[in-house]
């Protein structure tokens, strides 16, 4: 015989040997004796009544995100807010670089029609949680101002986060 036909027949019998006795093995143990738990009696005193548990859904959380968006000049972005209007509003954090960054900011249009306005560098801010907004938009500001001439725009950048529960 050849040498590699050699190695595959002797490998093939391992094989066949090995499977043949892990099969034999495994109908060993499936065909040893049941044993079955003794059967209880219960009265229907001894019956537990199940105890009923009311599950409350929390609202669910609403994020707005932007991380280091680009813009050039003066730039809005209006956020989408799920459902009418959103509730207990928190800014986790705003963030503008660029050269008068100081002039972008976030507008929030309450459900009355007031107005409040979120300078960059604010984090934590937290509004009562009866008001509602109907909008909100993060504006972006980064320019050259200029006295003569017509002021220039410059690249900067937004980054936010904004929690609020959705409301209907």
């Amino acid at each position: 015989m050849l040498p590699h036909v050699k190695s595959f027949a002797v490998g093939a019998l391992l094989t066949l040997a090995l499977v043949s006795g892990l099969w034999g093995l495994q109908q060993r143990q499936t065909a040893g004796p049941s044993v079955q738990p003794p059967a209880v009696e219960t009265t229907p005193s001894q019956v537990a009544t199940p105890k009923i548990m009311t599950v409350t859904p929390l609202p669910t959380l609403r994020i707005l995100y932007g991380q280091s968006v680009p813009f050039e000049g003066s730039a809005a972005f209006p956020q989408a807010i799920a459902g009418r209007f959103a509730q207990n509003l928190h800014i986790v954090s705003f963030q503008a670089t660029g050269e008068h960054a100081e002039k972008s900011l976030i507008k929030i249009v309450w459900e009355n029609g007031q107005t409040d306005t979120v300078s960059p560098g604010t984090v934590n801010l937290v509004f009562p949680p009866g008001r509602r907004a109907v909008e909100i938009t993060v504006t972006g500001y980064s320019m050259h101002e200029r006295k003569l001439f017509k002021d220039s725009r410059r690249p900067g950048t937004l980054s936010w986060e904004i929690q609020y529960e959705a409301g209907e």
